[in-house]
């Protein structure tokens, strides 16, 4: 799957308002779950602050002295630069440790069910431009709803096409 991610932090960690910090540059293909993908793009973020945090004489600090996370990752599916899905995964910093396998069975499944759903989405959105530009050049809307069936059924190819 193709993911992006967008690093924020508080400076509250027990009620926090939270602030981004960078945004991914770019779209990577990952093979693991979104929130392993969340967690190793936080990890390597955490290690660059680190470093960069010595020089200061100031420890970097991921966690409040309760284990509230200072930072998390927000990791959304993405194909376009632009065009970032909602959130389907958020990480903190407080949840770096890979999880037990059950736990990473869960989050794989959730993953397979979300990206389901943005194809179904984006299947419907381009079913519906299709429909619309057929209609335009002249075929009926009941031809056409007889057509899609069973992607859609005849209501909802109707109610597509009056979108236009």
């Amino acid at each position: 799957m193709r993911f992006h991610a967008t690093i924020e932090a508080t400076d509250n960690a027990e009620d926090p308002m939270w602030y981004v910090v960078t945004i991914g540059d770019d779209i990577e293909e990952y093979d693991d779950t979104a929130a392993q993908y969340g967690r190793d793009v936080l990890e390597n973020w955490i290690t660059d602050q680190t470093a960069l945090s010595r020089d200061d004489g100031e420890p970097f600090r991921t966690v409040d002295e309760y284990g509230n996370p200072y930072l998390r990752v927000i990791v959304r599916f993405s194909d376009e630069p632009d065009d970032h899905d909602e959130r389907i995964a958020i990480v903190g910093s407080d949840e770096l440790e890979t999880p037990p396998a059950e736990l990473h069975a869960v989050d794989a499944a959730r993953d397979a069910k979300l990206y389901a759903k943005r194809l179904d989405r984006l299947a419907d959105e381009q079913l519906e431009e299709a429909l619309i530009a057929a209609r335009e050049k002249g075929h009926g809307a009941n031809d056409l709803a007889r057509r899609v069936h069973p992607a859609v059924s005849r209501p909802v190819a109707l109610q597509m096409m009056r979108q236009a």
